[in-house]
């Protein structure tokens, strides 16, 4: 009986002192953010991991089949100029999805293609403001239909601050100001880009930590600013032009591609934070971050394949027959491609 009881309690000790040494290893890969192998990936998670690049390599040659798609539909009905610009902008689907499953095949991609989803995500964005100047012919022409109009100062992501905001009238000098709203959008990222690049060759900066000494906060309350100025002048832009260029579905395009920017920020920053908090779990030598980047990874790849089927919706349309009677010359469509 005795050594019954001895034996249980050295099998309690041994399972502790295990305990012990896995949250110490899950510290210590938190604290260093390694990121681990391909081969260290698939022994610590096994047949999820593999499973998980197989379900990713398939949603992401969906997301590619669906763009294929829209390449030949766009060639072939719209002027090259439109059907250039959109592509630019359905093209952050597989862009987007092929850094996702990087993230899943290769771990250690993951920096290279963080960054490249950043600086890119604003990039669609801007195009479709140039494809809704491009549906009133030229931008002259369409300050000319704007002129009699109200700029309804109310939308997201300031809704609460410009509740009580008048609609005032459209003017150059209005434009100007959303124009400028809208193009910072994308050089923002770019500039705070380089300067955290150069803080951290300096020690001066380190992601996620909060301290007055450190370049993060700042960086990302610049970064923060840059967004809601960004998404508001876009959204003040589109509510303004929706209902004068009627048959181009503005809306529905722009939803697709705003939210695609949306949940891919609101994620990478919700799983990012709860990773280094220790909230997922741990499997030597992948860390509580590398589980959330997995599990981050998967879901943004299945919310991108269902945005770019959305998008595929309300991209795919002829020219209305009021756009295709304006249609300069020099832009002929490819009817016969």
């Amino acid at each position: 009986m005795g050594d019954s009881l001895t034996f249980c309690a050295y099998e309690k000790w041994a399972d502790f002192k295990q305990w012990v040494l896995k949250m110490m290893n899950c510290s210590y890969l938190l604290e260093t953010e390694y990121i681990p192998t391909m081969e260290e990936a698939v022994t610590a998670l096994g047949e999820l991991s593999i499973g998980l690049v197989i379900l990713g390599g398939i949603v992401t040659t969906g997301i590619y089949c669906i763009y294929i798609e829209e390449l030949i539909y766009l060639y072939r009905n719209w002027p090259v100029k439109f059907f250039l610009l959109k592509l630019g902008c359905l093209s952050i689907f597989p862009l987007v999805g092929s850094c996702f499953f990087l993230n899943l095949l290769i771990p250690r991609a993951t920096e290279y293609t963080t960054n490249t989803v950043i600086l890119s995500l604003p990039a669609p964005l801007v195009l479709f403001f140039w494809v809704v100047i491009g549906y009133a012919s030229k931008e002259r022409h369409l300050l000319e239909r704007l002129e009699d109009k109200l700029i309804p100062l109310r939308g997201p992501p300031c809704c609460w601050f410009c509740l009580c905001c008048p609609k005032l009238p459209f003017s150059k000098q209005r434009f100007k100001v959303v124009k400028a709203c809208i193009y910072q959008f994308f050089l923002t990222p770019v500039i705070l880009f380089i300067i955290a690049t150069v803080c951290s060759k300096y020690g001066v900066f380190k992601e996620l930590k909060f301290v007055p000494d450190n370049a993060a906060p700042y960086l990302v309350g610049l970064n923060f600013a840059s967004f809601f100025i960004g998404v508001y002048g876009l959204v003040i832009f589109m509510k303004t032009t929706s209902k004068l260029l009627h048959g181009f579905h503005i809306h529905g395009k722009f939803l697709s591609l705003q939210l695609q920017f949306i949940l891919v920020r609101f994620h990478f920053f919700t799983f990012d934070t709860l990773g280094r908090l220790g909230f997922f779990p741990c499997h030597p030598p992948v860390s509580s971050l590398m589980t959330a980047l997995y599990i981050r990874s998967a879901l943004l790849l299945g919310e991108g394949f269902i945005l770019s089927v959305v998008g595929r919706f309300f991209f795919l349309h002829a020219p209305p027959p009021h756009f295709v009677s304006v249609v300069d010359t020099s832009h002929q469509i490819n009817q016969n491609a």
